[in-house]
């Protein structure tokens, strides 16, 4: 009769994401993923034939276990810039209840690390771009429907601006504690999302 395992799948999953997420894709070894992840290599090569599988599967965890409850205000149904607002001020309120110097975005990191040829990862650290995109140009377009100023051209445009700046921000998290800092680069993210669909900037 097989021996049951000692651990589940999602716990190793949880684990190997938690250790992705601190050190970095490319920086992880497989030792190192059995130190934090308490699982023997036998037992990870036995659900995922090696370590770019199990980031493939942290990386669809991080998004059901993180992206999704972060970015709720902005997927909200009728959602605005509001939602937009409320996303980042949540982000916000746990860097600084965390004490600042952040851990950056998983997707963020990654793909500072990852290889150009490494083209499956790629697809979905573009998946999750493609996420941040479309809840943000359904907000902005939810926002300009009363005033119809913006051309769906210009959505997506800002839509794109406001993927890269969140995701900038993200990124200098790592090298601040400073959530004033980036607090005034939110509100000025906003403000402009907000002056643009107003027709108060062009």
């Amino acid at each position: 009769m097989p021996r049951s395992k000692s651990y589940s799948r999602e716990s190793l999953v949880d684990n190997a994401l938690k250790t992705f997420w601190k050190m970095g894709y490319h920086v992880v070894s497989m030792g190192d993923l059995v130190r934090e992840t308490g699982v023997s290599r036998a037992g990870i090569y036995s659900d995922y034939p090696g370590k770019q599988a199990l980031f493939h599967a942290c990386l669809d965890r991080y998004q059901d276990v993180v992206v999704t409850p972060a970015f709720s205000p902005v997927e909200a149904e009728n959602a605005g810039i509001n939602g937009i607002r409320a996303y980042l001020e949540n982000l916000l309120d746990r860097f600084e209840a965390a004490g600042g110097h952040g851990i950056g975005c998983l997707v963020g990191n990654t793909l500072a690390q990852i290889e150009p040829d490494e083209h499956e990862t790629r697809q979905k650290l573009q998946a999750h771009s493609d996420r941040l995109c479309d809840g943000f140009r359904k907000a902005i377009r939810h926002d300009n429907a009363s005033r119809g100023r913006l051309s769906d051209a210009e959505i997506d445009h800002l839509a794109q601006y406001t993927m890269i700046s969140v995701q900038g921000m993200w990124a200098f998290s790592r090298q601040t504690e400073d959530v004033a800092l980036l607090r005034g680069y939110a509100n000025i993210l906003i403000t402009f999302l907000e002056a643009k669909v107003q027709g108060t900037v062009v």
